[in-house]
């Protein structure tokens, strides 16, 4: 069966009737997705033709054909794809009116107007696909995702804000997206396959992980992928005492009620050892 590489090959759409996909997934960045899409994608049964889609975010106006279009040539097998932004949306309705407008006025239109529920478009039109999340530490997600944004800020010779401005200003994208209680308990609701995978299990048990994956999305559990190395691997300085501090404490209550939501023991994401949480 023809399948996608996540590091590069495109595999052409074939003549046949459109099929959505077996599998999405979504969740938070730098939490495992790509790591999860390379898994995925050697196997024999599953088609990956390209990662970050985003067809309910950027491309809802091209149409259904065309998102479709994407899982075509999947055989007796299985097709998918990873848009890990479909969780944010929707998002809380102040962060429609004061964030977007004032961060980006461009995106307020694509993103609220023409396309105001990944969740609930998918779950209209695909009631029965089955919904892999992925996270991470919050506190190390906020890290992580700024200075990916500081670098690229770098790069283009940009005005650079603080993280602490950030996150307590101008950071809703900064703090909110790691709301992941708020969110979680909408998308368990909505579709009746649903799993949580968590980064952390990529570096502590990633061949047991590749199994839950296979389980999960219905293929022979048995197969042996190459595991990759780091992927996408983030450089940037550790977070400063201080700062960590602040932030393991905003996050504590959504730690602890996603922790109960998907009976895993997160206390490990507030206690600070050697000085990252």
């Amino acid at each position: 069966m023809k399948q996608y590489h996540l590091s590069g090959n495109y595999v052409e759409a074939v003549p046949g009737a459109n099929r959505g996909p077996d599998f999405v997934g979504i969740g938070v960045q730098k939490s495992g997705t790509t790591w999860a899409g390379e898994i995925l994608a050697q196997h024999p049964k599953v088609l990956i033709q390209k990662k970050e889609i985003s067809f309910f975010i950027h491309h809802f106006h091209r149409g259904y054909d065309w998102y479709e279009k994407w899982f075509q040539g999947r055989g007796d097998g299985i097709a998918g794809e990873f848009s890990v932004n479909y969780f944010y949306s929707p998002r809380p309705e102040s962060d429609r009116k004061e964030f977007y407008p004032k961060w980006n006025p461009r995106r307020k239109l694509l993103f609220w107007r023409d396309n105001p529920s990944a969740r609930d478009e998918l779950k209209k039109r695909y009631p029965k696909v089955k919904v892999l999340a992925f996270f991470r530490n919050p506190v190390q997600r906020a890290w992580s995702h700024y200075w990916f944004w500081r670098n690229r800020r770098e790069r283009n010779r940009k005005t650079i804000v603080p993280f602490q401005q950030m996150f307590k200003d101008d950071g809703r994208w900064l703090r909110l997206q790691g709301h992941y209680a708020d969110l979680l308990s909408h998308w368990r609701q909505s579709f009746p396959d649903f799993g949580v995978f968590l980064f952390d299990d990529i570096r502590e048990r990633p061949v047991a992980l590749a199994k839950e994956l296979f389980e999960f999305v219905g293929v022979d559990p048995d197969f042996n992928p190459v595991f990759p190395g780091a992927v996408n691997p983030g450089r940037y300085p550790s977070m400063p005492e201080e700062i960590r501090e602040n932030v393991i404490e905003y996050y504590r209550e959504q730690v602890l009620s996603f922790a109960a939501m998907i009976g895993r023991d997160l206390d490990h994401w507030l206690v600070m050892k050697n000085g990252v949480p």
